[in-house]
Parts: structure tokens; sequence; C-alpha cells
């Protein structure tokens, strides 16, 4: 792949940030051009729990959670396609104390952001959730969330993207990425040229690789969250789920084929390769709980699991926003397995800030300079 292009706005990284980036740039009129190293969601945004979940969110990304939730409700419009998308609700149930407090504490705080969510006793817990076998004090109940089929969302999005007149460029690895003062170049594929006014890192767990040839630096780990899928049966499991066990989230939910699907732990990761290997004992300790949850699933035939790479920052919050040292850069990558929600909301910021510089969604906790500004105030 040769040549040279010329656009508004280059993004590197295909997941749902760089993917919906790319269309709500392309519908507002930029020209784009979008490289990715593989196939457009083929690590993290394609092989994730599909939770389109606001329950639980740190207060700093309901504004971008609740803006993102707002884009799902009608996403069949924005790209042709329901992606299997399901408002079935969503329900954190609590065996402690000080887990129902916290719960308790968040559900006060997300009211005052307009967001409807539903504290429910113990025995309210039994009779809306019967096929919860896990005995709670407790949960919080959000009955907008949902679901959507992460394999079809970054997909069609990319093909509504296209037919915007977005390019759209799969297997075209980025090379390098320099600023000559005006203009970004990136050298890509086997010999391609972009040149263009704004770049876009959305590389996900390459992003910071991305930044340091851009002469910046941003602690990200790599992450790898793993899924686990049963067989299918009749449909009984009515909302997802989600339960905190032994340090690290349970999450399960049941899809209209009747297939179960859940996720605790993570794999393994390597950059380098791009690959991504489940673990196990990871696998079999998260079928364990899930039996424990989720009774209906004991007996059941696990079909497959599977693991994608991701970056982790160090709270688990994006590095979202302008960089402060090269002019008309954007940063938008280490949504720490919880970033696919957020995609269409992030795309639309992004957009913002590339066309205006600005963005009226409050995105102040996403500073990508907030460790170095924790530093300097120590």
């Amino acid at each position: 792949m040769t040549g040279r292009i010329k656009a508004d706005v280059a993004i590197v990284g295909g997941g749902i940030s760089g993917v919906c980036a790319a269309y709500y740039l392309a519908r507002h009129g930029a020209r784009v051009v979008l490289l990715e190293r593989g196939a457009v969601g083929s690590q993290a945004s394609g092989v994730n729990f599909g939770g389109l979940r606001t329950n639980g969110r740190a207060e700093g990304e309901l504004p971008l959670s609740l803006r993102a939730m707002q884009e799902w409700q009608q996403i069949e419009s924005l790209v042709g396609d329901d992606c299997e998308v399901e408002f079935t609700g969503h329900v954190e149930i609590c065996d402690r104390r000080e887990h129902m407090a916290t719960v308790e504490s968040w559900a006060n705080m997300a009211r005052g952001y307009g967001l409807e969510c539903e504290l429910i006793g113990g025995n309210a817990v039994a009779e809306r959730f019967p096929w919860i076998g896990r005995r709670v004090i407790g949960a919080c109940f959000v009955a907008a969330d949902g679901a959507a089929n992460p394999r079809l969302a970054v997909p069609n999005f990319a093909l509504a993207a296209r037919k915007l007149g977005a390019d759209i460029r799969e297997a075209c690895p980025v090379r390098s990425a320099a600023h000559d003062g005006s203009r970004f170049r990136i050298e890509a594929g086997d010999g391609l040229l972009v040149e263009a006014r704004i770049l876009v890192n959305a590389a996900g767990a390459w992003a910071g690789r991305i930044a340091a040839q851009l002469g910046e630096r941003f602690t990200l780990d790599v992450m790898a969250p793993q899924m686990v899928v049963s067989e299918p049966f009749a449909r009984r499991i009515t909302s997802t789920v989600d339960y905190p066990v032994g340090g690290r989230y349970f999450y399960v939910r049941q899809v209209k084929r009747g297939n179960v699907l859940f996720g605790r732990g993570p794999g393994r990761a390597d950059l380098d390769t791009g690959r991504a290997q489940f673990l196990p004992q990871n696998a079999f300790d998260a079928s364990c709980i899930a039996m424990d949850v989720v009774p209906l699933l004991r007996g059941r035939s696990i079909l497959r699991t599977w693991s994608g790479v991701e970056g982790k920052t160090p709270d688990s919050m994006p590095y979202l926003g302008l960089s402060r040292t090269v002019p008309n850069l954007i940063h938008a990558f280490g949504f720490s397995g919880h970033g696919f929600q957020l995609g269409p909301g992030t795309g639309a910021v992004v957009c913002e800030l590339a066309l205006d510089g600005r963005t009226a969604t409050q995105i102040e906790a996403f500073d990508p300079y907030r460790f170095e500004r924790a530093t300097a105030a120590a």
C-alpha cells in the first residue's frame, strides 16, 4: 500500500474510539483517514463483554457515559444496523454491608447527573431476579443500561463512516509519526505517507508508543480482558449482573440466542505480537463464580473463551484531550477495559476537539497530564 494522502484529520487506531471519531468527523465534512494495524475492532473493542453500562461508573466518567448512551439509543439510525443493542438493565449485587454502603453513595451521586437508578433490598432482588442464586443484601439497578454485540458495532460504525467519505485503511500499521511544525507526517503500511493537520492517537494499548514518537510519555500498562461463553439455552437471565469478588468484578448476561457470556480475570497480552491468550485457571475460576451467581449455568457446556489486548492507566480512567506539547494532537486511549460503552461519546468529543478545539462534555477527569500534575503538587 503506497501513495500519498492529504487529510484534515488522521486517526491511528481502529477500535471503537477511533472509528467513532472517524464517523463523526466525516459526518461534519472533514477529510478523514484512519490507519489500523489489523482489522477494525479486532482487539479490545471487538472482543469485550459488550456492556452498555452507566451503573457504577466513576463520577468523572458519567458525563461522557451519559452522552454516549444517547448515541447508543439511536444506533440503528446512525449506522443502519441495531448491532444487537438491548436495554435490559444492569444490576450490581451486594453481599457485604460496606459494598452496599458504597453502592448507596454512588446512587445518590449519580442521581445528581440525572441518572435514574434504583436501590433494591435483598428480598426484592430475590423476587425480581429469581435466577440469581447468590443470596444478597441488596443491589443497585439501572433499567436504562443494556448491551450490544461488539463484533457488530465497530464494523458497522466503520461502514457508516466510509459511506460518509472517511478513508479507513486496515492492515496498515503506522511505522512512524512526526510533526514538522505545521502538519503531521505519518508513514504507514508499505510506503503510504499521510499528511494531516490534526492527529488523533486512538491506538489503544499501542498508543503509548505512538505518543513516544511525538515526544510524549504516558504511563500505560497492557491488559487482556478475558471472556467465556456457554452453550445456548432458554433465555431466563433478564438483565446484566455484576458482582465484586476477590478484588475483581464478575459480570454475566444472556444474549437473545440463549448463550451466556461472562468474565472475570485477565488473560495474557503481548504488544509486540499483538496477540492475547486466555488463561485456563482464570476461565475456570470465572466459571465457578458463574455457577454460584447464576445456578442455571450448572451442567451447561462452555463453548469457547477468548481475550483481547487493551491499555490500562494507573487510575483506570482514559487519557482524553488535547496535547500540551504537540499542536493539534488529540489523545484518546487507555480505557482500561470499560471503554466500549463510551465509544460513541468519545468519538463525538474527539470530533469537537478536532474541529472546535473544545467540547461541552466534561472531560477534566481524563486530563492526559493528571499524573504529572499530581506529582508536581506533591
